[in-house]
């Protein structure tokens, strides 16, 4: 009697997908050619080779090892874990990500999917960023996923985290891409905000149930963030910040690459003025984007969100004299010490209070800026 787990739809897919050795483009190129992996494993030779990117010894080692070829992972491990594998032709295997060279044959899936008409836009960005950039960061993804984009990120703490909580404080959807098996918490201290991403979207992963997250993981995953997209924003990136990485596969999957410019002092902008120089489109406001893609959107588009207006607060005249001191750009301590219009105890204790209102944020270097309006005549 026959295996019943043999008769598993999922056990071919599975199987090709455990040839790791093979290389996702010609896997994928093998799927866009015949269809299904069935028809992959009854090809005959010369049928196989008309698959760009084969080389004799590789095409030989295929035809070897096929018949015999193990899954990458059993079909009932996904059962016990409650994971969903997502294949090439599913229905609802992310449309824009089949388009690449080198798209995943399947996917493993915790959460659902959003509808394949929605437009997605990752936004990226440094580990060690500034809190400046946080805000930005969680900020933009607010007002875009009010407006109907799915907010795509890694889950990486810094940038990446302030996406995701953006877009789910807007009660919006959002995909978080991993570099280990969408069961696999990691990093751990991101544990509640993928608790609040099963709510609101899904964990994404080409990595089966178990596989625990490796450094090279993360580089190969950043192709999947970007093939997902319309495009990509880069928030702040050191020169060797691995979002980078995701801002050029981007460019060369032919989609839309942005960057939000910094201080040329800050090493967090490193990246982001690279990227420009480069020719990514710079940004400055969320409802730039959301112009730029209002023929994606599904109903017009939602205001975006405005910066933070204190007007209505009760500031005395020397808060507002110092809210208004740095309001155009971050401003170090030593020349408000210098100012003369505060004492340094009046002054530290100015900063301390604001702080503590959300009124200004205080950045590496002892810079601070005002996250505020100030009214005309203040």
């Amino acid at each position: 009697m026959a295996d019943p787990a043999a008769r598993d739809p999922r056990l071919p897919w599975l199987r090709l997908a455990g040839l790791t050795w093979l290389g996702d483009t010609i896997k994928a190129g093998l799927i866009k050619e015949f269809g299904s992996p069935e028809r992959v494993f009854a090809a005959r030779p010369e049928e196989l080779a008309r698959v760009p990117g084969w080389t004799t010894a590789r095409l030989r080692r295929f035809l070897e090892q096929a018949p015999r070829a193990a899954p990458l992972c059993a079909p009932d491990l996904l059962d016990r874990t409650g994971v969903r594998l997502v294949r090439f032709t599913d229905d609802d295997y992310p449309p824009l990500l089949r388009q690449i060279p080198d798209s995943p044959v399947v996917l493993f899936i915790k959460g659902t999917l959003p509808p394949p008409d929605r437009p997605c836009l990752a936004i990226v960005g440094a580990r060690q960023g500034t809190q400046l950039g946080f805000d930005i960061a969680r900020d933009f993804a607010h007002a875009l996923a009010a407006a109907g984009f799915v907010i795509v990120s890694g889950l990486a703490l810094g940038i990446d985290t302030f996406a995701h909580l953006g877009a789910l404080d807007a009660d919006g959807l959002t995909l978080a891409v991993l570099g280990s098996g969408p069961d696999v918490v990691y990093p751990t201290g991101n544990r509640r905000v993928r608790e609040r991403i099963l709510q609101r979207g899904a964990l994404v992963s080409e990595y089966p149930p178990g596989t625990i997250a490796r450094p090279w993981h993360f580089p190969v995953r950043n192709r999947i963030i970007a093939g997902l997209c319309h495009g990509t924003l880069v928030v702040e990136a050191s020169a060797r910040s691995g979002s980078l990485i995701t801002a050029r596969l981007a460019a060369e999957q032919n989609r839309d690459v942005f960057a939000i410019p910094g201080s040329i002092r800050s090493r967090a902008a490193e990246g982001t003025i690279a990227l420009l120089q480069e020719g990514a489109q710079v940004v400055a406001r969320p409802d730039d984007l959301i112009a730029h893609y209002a023929h994606l959107l599904p109903a017009r588009p939602a205001p975006a969100t405005d910066p933070v207006d204190h007007a209505d607060q009760k500031f005395d005249d020397d808060e507002w004299a110092l809210l208004s001191a740095i309001a155009d750009e971050p401003v170090p301590l030593d020349r408000l010490l210098l100012d003369g219009r505060w004492s340094r105890d009046r002054l530290f204790s100015l900063l301390l209070t604001l702080e503590m209102r959300d009124a200004l944020v205080k950045l590496p270097g002892n810079h601070f800026q005002s996250k505020t309006k100030t009214p005309l005549g203040r």
